[in-house]
């Protein structure tokens, strides 16, 4: 279990000056996890949305470890953990699949 509020007080407050506008498009380095990421959602979303079938407790699982990889900036780790769910839900021994 993670105390959530001792990680608070351990973490730092860093503040970084607000980039103008022109500097803050992504450089392609930067870009590349974001549409790999974009491209394992749209793959994960045409599987889960036909409402065929529930979703487990693994894939809910790996879902919400994917909103929290991106909502602390993990954008690579979020699409690496998004392909590879869109690979096992993809594979024809998936429920999901089916």
């Amino acid at each position: 279990m993670i105390d959530l509020e001792a990680w608070r007080t351990r973490r730092e407050l860093v503040v970084r000056p607000v980039p103008a506008a022109e500097e803050r498009e992504p450089s392609p380095e930067q870009d590349l996890p974001i549409r790999r990421l974009e491209a394992a959602i749209a793959r994960l979303e045409r599987l889960v949305s036909s409402g065929l079938h529930r979703l487990g407790p693994r894939v809910e699982s790996e879902l919400l470890a994917i909103t929290g990889a991106v909502s602390v900036g993990r954008v690579s780790e979020a699409a690496d953990r998004a392909e590879r769910l869109a690979e096992r839900l993809e594979h024809p021994s998936s429920r999901l699949a089916r």
